[in-house]
């Protein structure tokens, strides 16, 4: 334990140190965005219109720092980056990305291997927000982001859509990830139990009143399945569909949702040469709140049969539907995610993030065999984040993950580390 408690200060003491940046948390974000080419041009109200186009995320930086002003304010630019590095130290059974801490994909350790330093960049990006006719009822907004997250560090889109009055479409974050809500991680991946997808998707948002907001969308369709001999995928023609109803409160810092997925997908039944369709079905409750001073809480619980694919640690694992032991057929694997965390803003500069996120997958009472499936796993999250200024800042994190399949094996890996970069 003295061990582990020095090396933590040194890693502090690093941090604060160093002249860099970590991922910052954009909700504390004012004041960053200045205007070049228009002296006349208020700033804040910029700011304000660029923020709103870019996603919810509070660690999904799309406020770049400076701005250029089309004549009469007929349109707003900005093109922006930011570069995050990462030195991690972990130690237990393996987490191959120094960028992503994913508790379902921890691997048995080798002897020797219990420990690893790694270093990442990958995270890194740049992004474009364009916004034409601001402040009008035709306002239209395009946002771009990218990173290297890709195959072999490969450029990756991230973000890519527009929007026009209440209409949204494009590639990003789907209606049932409550992005708002999100915690903020130094790991890019983030809680294991929340719902959070990248797909192509098309919304329709209506603000009723001051408080409440609802939106209906489609998901373009996918899957991952966990056939057998009698079993196979085929190509998913129906979209899912994505709902939620939201009230918001103090002045639109604090929101509860309510949200909804409805999911058809297909599969082939080779005994009987035919296909046929699953019905899944999902609802979630989340939403953050200040609780006194600078203390806030944000929480999550979703539930469902056949969403696994849209549960951050799910995702690609098979688990949205299993073969069962009846020829043939296959049965949904029910999906229960629980995430809760607490913020402290000690000053518009220093903030501190706990966050717990827990995620269990429950297989059909009649499934075939899958002794090494997920079948639950724990995230947790404590760093505290430093902003120097608009462009640096400094922080450093501690994660836990543990992983347990349905034979009983279980694993767990611990990791320090610390980010750094510039924003503008």
């Amino acid at each position: 334990m003295n061990r582990i408690g020095f090396f933590v200060a040194s890693l502090a003491a690093i941090t604060t140190a160093l002249t860099a940046s970590a991922q910052r948390d954009s909700r504390l974000d004012r004041g960053v965005v200045t205007v070049v080419n228009n002296d006349s041009t208020d700033a804040s109200r910029v700011e304000k219109v660029l923020k709103e186009n870019a996603p919810g995320s509070p660690k999904d930086n799309g406020l770049p720092r400076f701005a250029l002003v089309g004549k009469n304010d007929k349109f707003y630019v900005a093109f922006g980056g930011q570069f995050l590095g990462e030195g991690v130290f972990d130690f237990g059974d393996r987490m191959s990305s120094a960028t992503l801490f994913t508790p379902s994909g921890i691997t048995p350790s080798t002897p020797g291997n219990r420990s690893n330093l790694g270093f990442g960049w990958q995270s890194s990006s740049i992004y474009m927000n364009f916004v034409a006719i601001p402040g009008t009822k035709d306002q239209i907004g395009l946002f771009f982001k990218a990173n290297f997250l890709g195959n072999n560090n490969a450029f990756n889109v991230y973000h890519f859509y527009a929007r026009y009055r209440g209409l949204a479409v494009g590639y990003t974050t789907g209606l049932f990830t409550d992005a708002a809500a999100e915690p903020v991680t130094i790991d890019f991946e983030g809680p294991n139990g929340s719902p959070n997808m990248t797909l192509f998707n098309a919304s329709w948002t209506q603000k009723f009143n001051d408080h409440i907001t609802g939106a209906i969308g489609i998901d373009a369709p996918t899957t991952s399945f966990t056939t057998g001999s009698t079993t196979e995928m085929v190509n998913q023609r129906i979209p899912a569909i994505p709902l939620y109803l939201q009230y918001g409160y103090n002045d639109g810092i604090a929101h509860i949702r309510l949200s909804g997925l409805v999911r058809p997908m297909q599969y082939r039944d080779l005994r009987a040469g035919s296909n046929n369709t699953l019905a899944g079905l999902g609802v979630q409750l989340s939403g953050m709140t200040p609780i006194a001073g600078g203390l806030s809480m944000n929480y999550n619980v979703v539930y469902g049969r056949g969403i696994g694919t849209y549960i951050q640690d799910d995702n690609g694992l098979g688990v949205d539907a299993v073969e069962l032991g009846d020829p043939g057929r296959m049965g949904m694997v029910k999906n229960l995610g629980l995430t809760g965390g607490l913020s402290y803003a000690f000053s518009s500069k220093v903030s501190s993030n706990v966050t717990y996120s827990h995620l269990v997958n429950y297989l059909p009472y009649n499934a075939a065999s899958q002794s090494e499936q997920y079948r639950y796993g724990d995230y947790v999250a404590a760093n505290v984040i430093y902003n120097i200024n608009n462009f640096l800042s400094a922080g450093v994190e501690y994660d836990y993950g543990l992983r347990r399949d349905f034979d009983g094996n279980c694993l767990h890996t611990n990791r320090f580390q610390i980010q750094f970069g510039v924003t503008f």
